[in-house]
């Protein structure tokens, strides 16, 4: 039986609490309303799946390369702080993309632009990165353990890259370049936005297990086709109709004028002028009818986006479970492949929900 979110929270629920209290310590500002937003996105936490991805990784190095119990207290405690820092990364980029695609609920709840504006919510954006550079340079330089500069490294560059795939994204769907390859780009977009904190997550938490660990690149490309698979996947879901799986609410990548790669592979397989449809819907800012919706879907599975889609994702789950089953096998290299099978079972969902209308 392919385990849940929640049987891995549990499994890890010490850790991960030491993990939010970090995060809060971390993000801590002296001023007061600055601390009422913090407060604000930090309760509103998701599934915590990056800092899963970084203690398993870093329990696994840890167990195949070290095992010294003197370190164990030390291990523990670094581990935690590095997925506080990559956590607040992750917030600083879910409060940039509210800004820029209008959202105004993230998880049921109001997003910092929709209450306090967008100047404000860049801001604390901006703030949080802050924060997460200043512990990371910490935890490298703290006296208990000393780092080698690839992580630090690693969290700039992947910041970096945040940055960078934002501005591809806005190129993209403003159409700036008119001889753009959409699909070339949205991979790279991925690789910038959603794959870098994955492959960041396992690489640090590998590095944070056992400085010299011979597994730490393996298992940055572990991550990398982890967050490519997981990104066509919450593309994917966009286009659900049951909540418990598309989310507060579905359609708002074509309502905001976003190209994900279910639209950019429709429009390119489709026939007939069938991506002008599309396109009738794509950027409009008003919410899209439900006739409109299923017209929409047809054209997706007309043109065997949906199905292209799911291939592409399975491919890198494959990859993934690939380059784990090149490793030494463990406890922790089991939770990982079932971790895998667990987001590998969502994308089935959420196509089988689509398929269904």
């Amino acid at each position: 039986m392919v385990k849940n979110i929640t049987y891995f929270q549990s499994y890890l629920k010490s850790e991960l609490d030491l993990t939010q209290k970090y995060i809060r310590t971390f993000s801590d500002s002296k001023d007061r309303l600055a601390n009422k937003s913090i407060k604000h996105i930090v309760t509103n936490k998701g599934k915590m799946l990056r800092p899963i991805f970084l203690t398993l990784c870093s329990k696994y190095s840890f167990s195949v390369n070290c095992n010294e119990k003197e370190c164990e207290q030390y291990f523990i405690d670094d581990t935690a702080k590095a997925a506080a820092i990559l956590e607040l990364i992750q917030m600083s980029s879910l409060i940039h993309d509210d800004v820029l695609d209008h959202s105004s609920f993230r998880r049921n709840k109001a997003t910092l632009n929709s209450l306090k504006g967008n100047r404000f919510a860049v801001l604390m954006g901006d703030y949080l990165i802050a924060q997460s550079l200043k512990n990371c340079y910490q935890l490298v330089h703290q006296a208990e353990r000393i780092f080698d500069y690839d992580i630090l490294y690693c969290f700039l560059d992947n910041i970096s890259k945040l940055v960078l795939g934002e501005v591809q994204q806005n190129n993209l769907n403003e159409n700036i370049d008119s001889n753009i390859d959409e699909i070339k780009s949205y991979f790279e977009i991925v690789e910038n936005k959603t794959a870098s904190l994955f492959s960041l997550a396992c690489f640090v938490g590998s590095k944070i297990g056992n400085n010299i660990s011979q597994y730490s690149e393996s298992l940055k490309q572990f991550g990398h086709h982890i967050g490519v698979a997981y990104q066509i996947i919450d593309d994917l879901r966009d286009y659900a109709f049951t909540k418990e799986i598309s989310g507060e609410s579905n359609f708002q990548d074509i309502k905001f004028g976003i190209k994900t790669l279910p639209i950019i592979f429709a429009n390119k397989f489709s026939h007939n002028g069938e991506h002008e449809k599309l396109y009738q819907c794509f950027n409009s800012k008003r919410e899209i009818s439900e006739n409109n919706k299923l017209e929409i879907i047809k054209i997706l599975q007309k043109s065997g986006s949906i199905q292209s889609c799911l291939d592409e994702a399975n491919l890198h789950f494959s990859k993934a479970r690939k380059i784990l089953s090149e490793l030494p096998q463990n406890e922790y290299s089991i939770l990982l492949s079932e971790l895998v099978n667990y987001l590998s079972e969502i994308g089935d969902a959420v196509v089988n929900d689509i398929e269904s209308i």
